[in-house]
């Protein structure tokens, strides 16, 4: 009876171990891509370099695209080998459920979209975007932050009057560069990239909720590569402690 008891107390550490972030042998042998929505950039690496240096695992185990949203589907679409998606709308997401390659998907952060411009540039409210020489948008084709700032547009009755002075990007985060080099007048972003580009650009006004759809990022594993890593990481990112640290580049929970 004492032998059996012992057993059990064992098992049950053991259980306690792997609740507590510890991973199998087996897990520490596997690799994942993570498909990532470009304006992630800061805060999933500094999650993904978190979890490598906790669980032991070498650079190369943890790799992330970083792309615009359609992109990134578009690859997964044509195979790439990737575990995990996260999407900055929930539009291309929902096209790969419609495939059935997606499983576990689920909201995991909301943004804001502003408009910027640069830091030296004089602000400018939306409604005065008519008079901007040269207006940075991503792709909305491609780009998510680009089709809400269009969506943005349409609902302020300026888009065809605007149109011609739109110069496209292909993600956000070259959006936030031509701004900041002067290439641009005023730009789309999301308050995420606004803040992690310091002084480089500033916030000229701030898109109102029901200018277009929610900003939502849904996350995902992809079935063809899904493996206990993936799971794992997939687990942490959505933990209050990925959250926690996902708040502190500006994001909210999802």
């Amino acid at each position: 009876m004492k032998r059996l008891l012992s057993m059990i107390v064992m098992m049950c550490f053991a259980l306690a171990i792997v609740g507590c972030g510890m991973i199998s042998d087996k897990t520490k042998d596997q690799k994942i891509t993570i498909q990532a929505a470009a304006s992630l950039k800061d805060a999933l690496t500094e999650l993904s370099d978190n979890y490598k240096k906790a669980h032991h695992l070498s650079d190369d185990q943890i790799a992330i695209n970083f792309a615009g949203s359609g992109t990134l589907r578009q690859q997964i679409e044509q195979g790439a080998p990737a575990s995990l998606f996260i999407s900055a709308d929930e539009k291309n997401m929902k096209m790969l459920e419609e495939k059935d390659l997606m499983t576990d998907v689920k909201p995991f952060v909301t943004n804001e979209l502003v408009l910027v411009v640069p830091k030296d540039g004089s602000k400018v409210t939306l409604e005065q975007l008519p008079t901007v020489k040269r207006i940075v948008l991503g792709n909305p084709d491609t780009v998510p932050a680009g089709n809400y700032g269009k969506q943005v547009l349409i609902k302020l009755g300026m888009w065809e009057q605007v149109e011609p002075n739109v110069v496209y990007a292909k993600d956000v985060k070259a959006v936030t560069a031509a701004i900041s080099q002067g290439a641009g007048d005023a730009g789309f972003i999301y308050k995420t990239d606004a803040i992690a580009s310091g002084d480089a650009v500033q916030i000229s006004a701030i898109t109102s909720a029901d200018s277009h759809d929610p900003v939502i990022y849904p996350i995902g594993i992809i079935k063809k590569y899904d493996n206990e890593l993936a799971r794992d990481f997939y687990k942490y990112v959505t933990s209050p402690e990925g959250q926690q640290i996902l708040e502190k580049y500006g994001f909210t929970k999802g």
